[in-house]
């Protein structure tokens, strides 16, 4: 389902940034404050577990990282190589499932970043208990992950139904959440409206994530062997969503 949502996702993914290339270079300002932080140098090898159009990746790249890059969506990943030969950065994309890493990536990293909530599209703790180990097998010893979730503690209180739309100049983007009874996890149709002419065209994809806990990601990490977990609040890291840093 990731697949094909991100697929069908691809070529309008950056219209829920107001400026994508003032985005890249925010977020890649507060990525390289904590890889530096935690003693990732440049020169050290990084891979982008799921890199969708590239806006981390981008980024890092262009601060002189080290940086491979990999996604679950074809067309997210051939949409990634336009925009890095666009800004003329040399990076190494691949097609892969972040549950089997290994059959792609034969080298070890020094660290593994995945953002922007990309874990909860693993619905199961088998799938993300897959994924985890993956992640962990291809980190070099000492190596880290660093990730970024939706603060699910706080959204499990509400269980909301909805996100606000949000208008920038002709665009219009918001997402319908459907949760399923009993449930943590719940169905998403993310919408994006258009204005042309005076009209607006609109299209829909679906997916479906888990939201997870804080404590119910440091249980399935410290399963995969990860030997200690680290969270930043937004406030701490300058990030949009709260950040784990899980340490081999």
């Amino acid at each position: 389902m990731a697949e094909k949502f991100y697929d069908e996702l691809a070529e309008e993914y950056h219209l829920i940034f107001e400026d994508w290339d003032r985005s890249i270079a925010r977020q890649g300002g507060v990525l390289d404050y904590l890889l530096s932080a935690e003693g990732i140098k440049k020169s050290f090898s990084i891979l982008d577990c799921s890199c969708g159009i590239g806006t981390q990746t981008l980024a890092l790249a262009k601060k002189g990282y080290n940086i491979t890059a990999s996604d679950i969506s074809g067309k997210s990943i051939e949409r990634a190589i336009r925009e890095a030969e666009l800004r003329h950065l040399n990076i190494q994309f691949f097609q892969a499932d972040m549950r089997a890493l290994s059959s792609v990536h034969s080298d070890s990293f020094h660290a593994i970043i995945s953002m922007d909530n990309a874990l909860p599209h693993l619905i199961t703790d088998k799938e993300c208990i897959e994924a985890l180990k993956e992640i962990y097998f291809s980190l070099c010893q000492k190596g880290i992950f660093l990730f970024s979730v939706r603060n699910y503690d706080d959204i499990h209180k509400e269980r909301p139904s909805s996100t606000l739309p949000a208008r920038r100049n002709n665009t219009i983007t918001f997402q319908l959440w459907d949760w399923l009874q009993n449930s943590d996890v719940y169905d998403l149709r993310h919408f994006t409206m258009v204005e042309k002419d005076g009209t607006w065209d609109v299209s829909e994809r679906i997916s479906q994530y888990r939201a997870y806990k804080r404590e119910d990601l440091k249980k399935l990490l410290l399963e995969a062997g990860f030997r200690q977990i680290k969270w930043l609040h937004p406030e701490e890291s300058g990030f949009y969503q709260p950040i784990a840093i899980a340490y081999k």
